[in-house]
């Protein structure tokens, strides 16, 4: 599935990449850098304006930043946990199930992020703001994921 990635349809930052002259027919960079990171952070500003958006009643995204070849998405759980729920909500964060939902809802419908190493990188905190868990998404951690 992972190798197949084209039974997936181009994604809205792969056809706007595209449509200004960003990548090339195979999703890669040709741009001038400068150029390439000035989307980035027009598109980072843009969706900054919406932060924080509530995911569902107990977790919302506080904040993100996107660079050609990096992105960070900071979520955070907004109901206190007894310590046998952090541990819970740890072991949930770590598993590869969650890796597998975010390599196919986000990482590999996104043509550009496979054709330039692209890293997302996915920070949970608590609703104290104390770190749960970072998880890194690219090729590799997905390939891995998707395989075993």
């Amino acid at each position: 599935m992972f190798l197949s990635h084209a039974a997936f349809a181009e994604s809205d930052i792969d056809k706007a990449l595209k449509s200004i002259g960003l990548i090339d027919e195979s999703y890669v960079y040709i741009a001038d850098e400068a150029l390439v990171s000035e989307f980035f952070r027009y598109t980072t500003n843009q969706y900054a304006q919406s932060l924080p958006s509530d995911i569902n009643s107990f977790s919302r995204i506080q904040s993100t930043m996107f660079t050609p070849y990096f992105a960070d998405v900071q979520g955070m759980f907004t109901i206190p946990f007894t310590a046998d729920e952090r541990r819970e909500v740890i072991n949930a964060l770590s598993s590869k199930e969650l890796l597998q939902e975010l390599c196919i809802d986000y990482f590999i419908p996104n043509e550009f992020m496979l054709a330039n190493n692209y890293m997302l990188m996915y920070t949970f905190n608590d609703q104290d703001y104390r770190l749960l868990k970072k998880v890194q998404v690219n090729t590799f951690t997905c390939l891995d994921a998707l395989t075993e």
